[in-house]
Parts: C-alpha cells; sequence; structure tokens
C-alpha cells in the first residue's frame, strides 16, 4: 500500500499527531494518537468487506480511517469542529499520496461525516457509514475506567459497551 505509507511518511501526518498528542496530554478519555487511528482505518475495510462491497479498495479505507482525526487538536485550540478541519487538512496528503481526484471526494466526504449519523431515510455513501461505524466500534468502552464521566458513553451502540 504505496499510498498509504507516503501518507504515514508525510512530514505534516506526523506534525498532526503530535499536535493531537500535545493537546490530549493529561486526557482521561480516549485518545486520537496513531493507534486508534490505525483501528478505525481496519474496521473500515473490515466493514466494506463483510458488506460485500466489491469496489472496496483498501487503500481508500485506510487512507479514510488514517486521516479522519487529524484536524483534532484544532478543535481543541479553538471552535473548530475536527471532522472539517480534518478533510481540509487531509486533501493535500491525499494528493501527494498520489489520489485520483475521484478517489479523494469520498475520502474527504467520509471524514466531514465521520461524526454523524445518518439521517432516516437517507443512505451514505458505504465508505462513510464504514468510517462512522468504524470510529465508534474502535473504543472499548466496556473496559473504560471513566464511562460514568464520558459524554459519548451513553450514545455508543450497545454492541460497544460490552466485551464482544
Amino acid at each position: 500500500m504505496e499510498k498509504i505509507e507516503r501518507i504515514i511518511n508525510h512530514p505534516d501526518f506526523k506534525l498532526y499527531l503530535s499536535r493531537n498528542r500535545y493537546q490530549e496530554t493529561g486526557r482521561v478519555f480516549c485518545s486520537h494518537g496513531f493507534d486508534h487511528l490505525l483501528t478505525v482505518a481496519r474496521l473500515t475495510y473490515l466493514l466494506l468487506l463483510e458488506r460485500g462491497d466489491t469496489k472496496a479498495v483498501k487503500e481508500i479505507a485506510y487512507a479514510a480511517g488514517l486521516l479522519h482525526d487529524i484536524g483534532r487538536w484544532q478543535e481543541y485550540t479553538g471552535d473548530i469542529d475536527h471532522a472539517r478541519a480534518g478533510a481540509e487538512l487531509a486533501h493535500p496528503l491525499l494528493v501527494e499520496a498520489g489520489f485520483k481526484s475521484s478517489e479523494i471526494e469520498p475520502i474527504l466526504n467520509a471524514i466531514r461525516e465521520h461524526r454523524r449519523e445518518s439521517p432516516p431515510g437517507k443512505r451514505r455513501h458505504p465508505l462513510s457509514q464504514a468510517l462512522y461505524e468504524a470510529d465508534l466500534f474502535s473504543r472499548l468502552c466496556f473496559n473504560c475506567p471513566v464511562t460514568e464521566k464520558c459524554r459519548k458513553y451513553p450514545t455508543m451502540p450497545q454492541g460497544n459497551r460490552l466485551c464482544y
């Protein structure tokens, strides 16, 4: 996965991860470091495969997962939605990694939408839906010592609350 290696080795990607790490120093809740990003990337791809998405491209799923939270630090430092900020930061990384524009747009849309559940009756792009769910299921709420303080825990899918 050459394009993914280009993203991971890109100095800006590393910078955004270090900014996330700095902003989350001392944070007791889930963090948004490389482990989380890689878990989401893997789950995104697996969800697409499980659903029979024959068009699922591993590099596209991994790019969406690895880039979905790179703007998190901007949310901590200002009143900026990290999903929108992440899509803006991701665009040049995707271009420089060699993704085609036809691949970039679904990735950016998935990043922008990864925090929102699909409105009732509206089908979203399979990549967007898989990234949204992968981000939720990447959280190990069943093993978290601070769930009673977490604002997200009550909204997490039931399957994520249990050891499965």
